[in-house]
């Protein structure tokens, strides 16, 4: 379809007034129990929606920054999970792991010593450094310490 035939379809269906005629001339309603509202009141109105302005350009700039993600798959999930939850409680542990940086939108590296992991959030939290979310760490290992432990 060529704009020109596109412009004469967009004319006529959007054009015809015909089902109005009936109305078209009858004058508008003016309530005899309220009084007329201002312009600036009608306006308010709709106020609460320019909350929302910038709303597009917000999820577009997330949706950009996560382009690069690789979301995992569920048995990839449960191996960092069942990880996290076979590593000692009472000592201090050494981690090497690959996670996507949500701020950065990219993979980053990390290599650091793991503080607690906050189940009920789903969180790693580290003594000096980020907090990763498990279900962005896509690599993690253990680092041997220099005594061999």
């Amino acid at each position: 379809m060529t704009d020109r035939q596109q412009w004469a379809a967009e004319q006529a269906q959007f054009n015809d007034t015909s089902r109005y005629n009936d109305i078209m001339n009858v004058p508008r309603h003016v309530s005899r129990a309220h009084i007329a509202m201002t312009k600036q009141d009608r306006a308010g109105q709709f106020a609460p929606f320019a909350a929302l302005t910038g709303y597009r350009e917000l999820l577009d700039q997330t949706a950009q920054r996560y382009a690069n993600k690789r979301y995992p798959t569920g048995e990839e999930v449960q191996a960092v999970f069942d990880f996290f939850r076979e590593l000692p409680v009472d000592e201090v542990v050494t981690l090497s792991l690959t996670y996507f940086n949500g701020e950065s939108g990219y993979y980053d590296h990390y290599r650091g010593a793991l503080s607690r992991v906050d189940w009920a959030q789903q969180v790693a939290y580290f003594t000096e450094g980020p907090r990763i979310p498990l279900r962005n760490i896509r690599d993690v290992s253990r680092e041997e310490d220099s005594h061999g432990n």
